[in-house]
């Protein structure tokens, strides 16, 4: 039996995270002994993993001048020994002597730096990039060298979609050893957890619009959607919108929607570990954000035969094979208020793009996937 580490940041309610949750059932089921490494305490989704499946928390090491602020102030910054340690010392204080088979970053930054300074000399390592590093500041610019090294000494390189992967080499360049493995999707669980009623109901409307993401503007453009759906229903639409998530940006966003004394057509749901009823019972996902590796929630939704409509920002063109499963619209708040019009007075093209998603289903295919990712374990 083969023993797999996977190095997270947290199991936080994200689509990373959820990713990691679904892999990490699939094969322990299958046989190997998998243990999944945290830095941080979050653990919405724990109650979702398969109990045979290790979970391990190990905070951030405690520097002396988190203790004496007269040092860190004088002479460090806020991340302390965590920007200063090697690798190598990453390695031994994360994973120490504990021995495994697969040595697996699932995570950027901290995962890799911690699986890169393996001194497990007989250990495979990996890395999954699930994010476009050319479009935000994942890696600090002094670190692109370091970071570069780190991904060229594993084993394999698995990027989520192949613009994934042209987005890491303009950043680090081509490191000879990336693949590309699409994200594996649990379609029959999807289906059926899909079937119970949102916990909280989506506002009626002709057209119900919803967007399921983390609370980051930047990223996910939550405020270029509200602004779409207000200028909408300024022009008379019947259009309701429910914003299902938490994060950073959350009293922004609640503001905005309040200054638009939008709160009867606006919805904001919270995070749940069950997005899927949301899903399911909306009109029309939408994607709004500025960048994406991949974006679970788009293939969720053509799983669950909802139409999608998504900024033109590089994973969802490839799901959505550029446009011709679901909608796809210029890259900015006008792009999304175009594409709302359209879909909103045409509603036989909505119906249309539900019928299409259903032929992308094999896309997903769980077992292929899943078979991808265990040749690459054991080859």
């Amino acid at each position: 039996m083969k023993k797999l580490l996977f190095v997270m940041q947290s199991l936080t309610l994200g689509g990373t995270e959820r990713q990691l949750v679904w892999l990490a059932n699939r094969l322990v089921a299958k046989g190997y002994d998998v243990t999944i490494l945290l830095w941080l305490d979050v653990f919405d989704l724990r109650s979702e993993l398969d109990p045979r499946v290790h979970v391990i928390y190990k905070s951030t090491k405690e520097h002396l001048g988190d203790r004496v602020p007269y040092i860190r102030h004088k002479f460090y910054d806020e991340s302390m020994w965590s920007v200063r340690a090697t690798p190598r010392r990453f390695y031994r204080y994360y994973v120490g002597h504990k021995k495994y088979d697969v040595e697996i970053a699932f995570f950027h930054t901290w995962a890799v730096k911690i699986v890169g300074g393996s001194a497990n000399k007989k250990a495979k390592r990996l890395a999954w990039v699930h994010h476009m590093y050319d479009a935000h500041d994942w890696i600090a610019s002094k670190e692109t060298a370091l970071y570069r090294q780190l991904y060229a000494k594993c084993d394999k390189v698995v990027c989520v979609s192949n613009i994934a992967k042209k987005g890491f080499i303009n950043t680090f360049g081509d490191t000879g050893n990336l693949i590309t493995i699409y994200n594996m999707l649990p379609v029959s669980d999807i289906i059926n957890k899909a079937a119970s009623a949102p916990p909280v109901p989506l506002p009626e409307a002709k057209l119900r619009v919803v967007l399921v993401a983390r609370l980051n503007n930047k990223i996910k453009g939550q405020l270029r959607l509200i602004n779409a759906v207000s200028k909408l229903r300024a022009e008379g639409a019947d259009i309701s919108l429910t914003l299902v998530g938490r994060g950073e940006d959350e009293e922004m966003i609640r503001s905005a929607v309040s200054e638009r004394n939008a709160e009867n057509y606006i919805a904001m749901a919270g995070s749940t570990p069950n997005p899927y009823p949301y899903i399911r019972s909306a009109d029309l996902l939408v994607c709004a954000s500025s960048n994406e590796g991949y974006n679970l929630t788009v293939a969720e939704a053509m799983i669950l035969g909802t139409p999608v409509l998504s900024t033109d920002c590089s994973g969802p063109r490839e799901i959505l094979d550029g446009g011709k499963y679901g909608m796809l619209v210029e890259n900015s708040e006008e792009g999304l208020f175009q594409g709302l019009r359209r879909l909103y007075n045409d509603p036989a093209l909505l119906e249309e793009y539900r019928k299409k998603a259903a032929h992308r289903v094999d896309f997903f295919n769980e077992d292929t996937i899943l078979k991808q990712i265990t040749d690459l374990i054991e080859e």
